[in-house]
């Protein structure tokens, strides 16, 4: 990373340029506003006729000529306007607003007394003017120390650590402190202008009060605008000049930005908002505080002179047999006067002038702080490239250009890692091979006497991968024959549909042989259904399996028993009988977990009895819980107790599902979560309107969706029973 001369701090320029931009900005408008004004102010207080007259004179206008407007100078009215406007102008900063008048050869100021010291223009523009005068001095304080740093800095002397620590600190707070502090007086003066305004205190009139309202909204708008060219040029610089100089190399590789997840968007946005709306804005400002009112003229008839001059041409299609006409038509019509026209295009110019230069700026702004990043990186890019690995990218932002740039440093982080440890595995392989080398010259003779002994370990090596081999094989046709055997113990997928019409039998092992399995069977008007999953997976659970399916057969065939509870009872004293279970300490807990259920077609009545293993039922799109005891089918810590035996009234229609934990706790998904009881509660719901075979299918291809490349981690069961 190349050093680069370390910049000037800037402070009271950018309070300057700012203050500047800002009275450009308020004065054509001040100025359209006070020109405007002043036949109000001559109407509410008019001179004395002779001072009147004498106005009138110094203006250059004949009053012979006021009934015909086309017969006057236009050069005349224009100059007429702006000797008018700078009277006024200039009163502004006397604090009274008057015309200059001319008797008798002599000039007399005649001041129409309706600003004056005490009232609330006096009071605005003094405070305005010490609160900026506060402004900049607050603004001095505050950055004394970055100036101080930075002055420093490039005279290569040593920085204060408490300096250091400051300006690190309080660097990117820098944009919004300074827009704040130079923006604090005009936020002030707006407040108190909002006071004056709704209390209406000290105006003398109404044309003072309308003039003080326009310069209320005048000083909002000016008051974004300074803010909005503080803060971005601040931030520009902060960005582009001084983050460089105060932040370390290690932490300019990374985002040290506050608040991060900008966007390119938002800045492209506000540039282009700028550049649009506010030219925009002040034409159109211009252009309404141009318009007057046809019903302001308070004339009951218009001659068809004047009537030409409010329509144009279209005066001569419209009425032609009529000599004059009535203003109630016209009262909704407004019209640009001459003097206001020419006030208007003047104000126009000027706005536009000031909206060029915040434009300029802010667009060379927002250009430089996407376009140097980029420039940057690019070099850095195409140094990487050449195989220079020690440079990297300041993130100067916080949007996307600056996590590229995070990205690429990352990137030459480890590309430089890498070489390093290439470069350092290469010369350490040089040293190697000279030494293996003589080492290789030295144990020629012992290698080749060797060779007989190798080649007889790599017999021996292929004599047992063939072992290993055939012994895989048998294994996996022993596995595979015991697939087949439990298979044959299984019901068939086909039996239930002698008993039920609608159902389902989805049944996935995770390996060959499963530790989940289903067992049904008949006994008069009642069918048994369970869903059962024994301790591990693979071969040890199909041989629990095995120990299952033939434990339930004998305890129905010998007892005789069809109460679900009291079947699950008697597995439970077979298990633990078959496995040698005594309660020791440090003794396997193997069981059964399992969901029995006993239907009576008949009287359309379910049992159910569950060992850690609930049912769901659901019934006109509600999904009932039925939930099982807390205790397997085997031995636990715990004495065990009798099962519960629900009894549940069926009826047409009832969706009935029992099923292992493998379908709940396959892992998937965007984070490889598993899939939860919740969402499979869900996922029934939600199928509720199809068969039950394209219930399976859903199954099926939900949890092919949810698992994606994650393999099977259990076996899988789900059993669904349409009533």
């Amino acid at each position: 990373m190349v050093q680069k001369s370390i910049p000037k701090y800037f402070g009271l320029r950018v309070y300057l340029s700012s203050s500047i931009l800002y009275f450009f900005l308020v004065i054509p408008f001040l100025a359209f506003l006070a020109i405007q004004s002043v036949p109000k102010f001559v109407a509410e207080k008019p001179p004395p006729v002779k001072e009147t007259k004498a106005m009138i004179d110094s203006l250059g206008i004949d009053l012979d000529s006021l009934g015909n407007i086309y017969e006057m100078d236009m050069d005349s009215l224009v100059g007429s306007a702006i000797v008018l406007g700078e009277n006024y102008i200039d009163s502004l900063a006397t604090g009274k607003l008057g015309p200059k008048v001319v008797v008798a050869g002599e000039e007399q100021e005649e001041n129409i007394d309706m600003i004056n010291d005490e009232g609330p223009f006096g009071t605005y523009f003094l405070l305005l003017f010490l609160l900026t005068l506060l402004s900049y001095l607050a603004g001095f304080i505050y950055n004394r120390r970055f100036k101080k740093y930075f002055k420093l800095k490039r005279s290569g002397s040593e920085v204060p650590g408490k300096l250091h620590a400051f300006c690190k600190k309080h660097l990117f707070l820098t944009p919004v402190v300074n827009a704040s502090i130079l923006s604090m007086p005009s936020i002030i003066i707006f407040i108190y202008s909002l006071f004056a305004i709704l209390t209406r205190a000290h105006f003398d009139g109404e044309a003072e009060r309308d003039l003080f309202i326009q310069l209320h909204y005048l000083t909002l708008v000016a008051t974004i605008l300074e803010f909005l060219f503080v803060y971005y040029w601040q931030k520009h610089r902060v960005h582009i000049k001084y983050i460089e100089h105060i932040f370390s190399d290690t932490e300019l590789r990374k985002q040290i930005f506050r608040r991060k997840g900008g966007k390119i968007r938002n800045r492209l946005m506000m540039a282009s908002g700028m550049t649009t709306f506010l030219p925009l804005v002040i034409v159109i400002v211009y252009l309404i505080l141009s318009l007057t009112s046809i019903k302001d003229l308070e004339l009951e008839n218009l001659s068809p002179e004047e009537r030409e001059v409010l329509i144009g041409p279209w005066s001569k299609v419209i009425n032609l047999d009529k000599e004059t006409f009535t203003t109630e038509k016209y009262e909704r019509l407004y019209y640009v006067n001459a003097i206001d026209s020419i006030i208007m295009l003047v104000g126009i110019g000027n706005g536009i002038m000031v909206s060029i230069i915040y434009l300029l700026l802010f667009i060379k702004w927002t250009n430089q702080d996407i376009t140097r990043p980029l420039k940057e990186l690019l070099t850095n890019i195409k140094n990487t490239k050449g195989g220079e690995t020690g440079h990297y990218t300041i993130v100067r932002t916080n949007d996307e250009i600056g996590e590229l740039a995070e990205g690429y440093n990352e990137m030459t982080l480890k590309i430089h890692a890498y070489v390093a440890s290439i470069s350092k595995m290469n010369r350490e392989l040089e040293e190697k091979v000279k030494q293996r080398t003589n080492e290789v010259v030295m144990q020629k003779e012992e290698i080749e006497a060797q060779k007989e002994e190798i080649e007889a370990q790599l017999d021996l090596a292929t004599l047992q991968r063939d072992t290993i081999t055939r012994q895989k094989d048998q294994i996996l046709d022993s596995i595979r024959y015991a697939e087949r055997i439990q298979s044959t113990i299984l019901p068939p997928i086909e039996y239930l549909s002698d008993y039920l019409t609608d159902h389902f039998i989805l049944f996935k092992p995770r390996d060959i042989v499963s530790g989940d399995y289903y067992w049904t069977t008949t006994q008069g008007d009642k069918i048994m259904i369970a869903v059962a999953d024994c301790t591990g997976h693979g071969v040890p659970g199909a041989f629990l399996s095995m120990l299952g399916i033939s434990s339930m057969n004998e305890i129905v065939t010998r007892s005789g028993s069809s109460q679900a509870n009291q079947i699950l009872e008697q597995l439970r004293d077979f298990v633990i009988t078959s496995l040698h279970q005594t309660g020791t300490r440090g003794e396997t807990q193997d069981g059964i977990e399992i969901a029995l259920c006993v239907i009576d077609t008949r009287k359309k009545v379910l049992e159910f009895a569950g060992a850690n293993r609930p049912l769901y039922i659901i019934r006109k799109n509600e999904l009932m819980h039925i939930r099982a005891d807390r205790m397997p089918i085997g031995i636990y810590d715990h004495e065990p107790l009798p099962f519960t035996n629900h009894e549940i009234p069926l009826e047409r229609g009832d969706s009935i599902y029992m099923f292992s934990d493998g379908y709940v706790d396959q892992l998937g998904g965007p984070s490889r979560k598993t899939f939860r009881s919740k969402q499979f509660r869900q996922l029934l719901l939600d199928i509720q309107d199809h068969s039950m075979e394209e219930q399976k299918n859903i199954l099926v291809e939900n949890l092919k969706s949810w698992s994606g490349d994650v393999e099977q981690i259990d076996d899988i069961l789900v059993i669904g029973i349409k009533i």
